[in-house]
């Protein structure tokens, strides 16, 4: 699947989205400064807006595109998130930029959600580990080059321009996404058998939930330690005396943070098809943990980034093992729906980390706070092994794939 056509045409849509989301944001706080003459506050609730439209848009467009077509609804995603960017670049008030950001959040979050699923439909059921591994690399590589990119647009001509720029990178990502195949109507399911789907929404709805919650409470957990690190790695390094920029600053343990989880990517792309995905969401949860206790006790740059390191190591497997195990119980009528709902988890996880990290440090320290999230991954595991089991992948390779009943 990773040396076809299609595959690399929803690589360049996922990277593309990426990009689009991590160019603009950093210039929010810019643009509430010197347009609308907001500050800090006003400009964190804004950002904010995009990510909580996401929450909602991601089962709604999951539920959508199982019923209506992957292309329509990704192509109409893209377009509400250009509409988005546009009225942030053109209509400079409080209200347009509340709006814009929902608009995009709205969008963005449902073209992407089910871009995913359209990977999942096209992939055999034995590569999907490697080509959500590899998938996975477009997010990093958008969150990479995007700041850099916003940034540099934004000296130029202005944040105006920034959004101008990020609504065509967005009616780029819908041309791509209209090059794409049909998906084909096979069925995710299990290995013992067909999964009919109960009719009605409400009943479609519980189905898919009951596929992804075990999942998706082991990645809002997993999200809630980036969403710490993100938020309050700075903040808590400097407590050590460690300066925020710089070479061996707080802000290059980000740096080593994103190089391991590409490095480890590369190197374990395979690892939840040879082992399981149940196994390698253990091993990753476990790395999680380990990286999120060493940067609790860390007093330096060498020893923040050794556990960065871990967390990176820790995230390589963990967004296709679980993406494998929530898919595991859904068929082609609500693969999308329950993607949706799945990744509805991570950006309450993400959020929640930093809740939670500000409320603690505010309290107690940033120490105690990072040590309760580590703790969250065993947790978390406990939830998953108990509600989940993990196929052979010997025996699940011997096994057809079921059949779809919308087949």
């Amino acid at each position: 699947m990773v040396r076809t056509l299609p595959f690399w045409l929803i690589f360049v849509a996922s990277t593309l989205g990426g990009i689009t989301n991590s160019a603009s944001t950093p210039i929010i706080p810019v643009y509430v400064e010197d347009t609308l003459g907001g500050d800090s506050s006003l400009a964190g609730a804004i950002v904010a807006l995009a990510a909580l439209a996401s929450v909602i848009a991601m089962p709604i467009a999951g539920a959508l595109a199982d019923r209506r077509g992957y292309r329509l609804i990704t192509v109409v995603g893209g377009g509400i998130a250009v509409v988005g960017m546009l009225l942030l670049a053109v209509l400079p008030t409080l209200a347009g930029a509340g709006i814009s950001r929902v608009l995009f959040g709205l969008g963005n979050a449902a073209a992407m959600t089910v871009i995913m699923a359209w990977l999942i439909a096209l992939t055999p059921a034995n590569q999907r580990g490697r080509a959500l591994s590899y998938f996975g690399l477009s997010v990093w590589l958008g969150v990479a080059l995007g700041p850099q990119l916003g940034t540099a647009v934004e000296q130029l001509g202005g944040a105006p321009v920034v959004f101008l720029v990020c609504a065509g990178l967005e009616l780029a990502t819908v041309a791509t996404i209209i090059a794409l195949p049909r998906p084909r109507a096979a069925a995710v399911g299990t290995a013992t058998g067909p999964i009919t789907l109960p009719r009605g929404a409400v009943a479609g709805v519980w189905h898919a939930f009951r596929a992804v919650w075990a999942p998706g409470v082991a990645a809002a957990a997993a999200w809630c330690g980036e969403g710490i690190m993100i938020a309050f790695l700075i903040v808590h390094l400097a407590g050590a005396g460690v300066p925020a920029g710089g070479f061996m600053g707080g802000a290059s343990v980000y740096t080593v943070f994103a190089v391991s989880v590409i490095g480890a990517r590369l190197a374990l792309a395979s690892l939840p098809d040879r082992i399981g995905p149940l196994r390698a969401t253990a091993i990753a949860l476990s790395s999680l943990a380990v990286g999120l206790t060493i940067i609790a006790f860390a007093q330096d740059f060498w020893l923040a980034s050794l556990g960065a390191a871990f967390i990176g190591i820790g995230f390589a497997p963990l967004y296709p093992s679980l993406t494998m195990l929530a898919t595991r119980g859904l068929t082609s009528r609500n693969r999308a729906l329950g993607l949706g709902l799945f990744s509805s988890f991570t950006s309450i996880g993400y959020g929640g980390g930093a809740l939670l990290g500000g409320f603690v440090i505010s309290i107690a320290s940033s120490t105690l706070a990072f040590l309760i999230v580590a703790g969250l991954q065993f947790v978390a595991l406990a939830v998953l092994t108990a509600f989940t089991r993990d196929e052979s992948p010997r025996s699940r390779d011997r096994l057809a794939e079921p059949r779809d009943p919308a087949a």
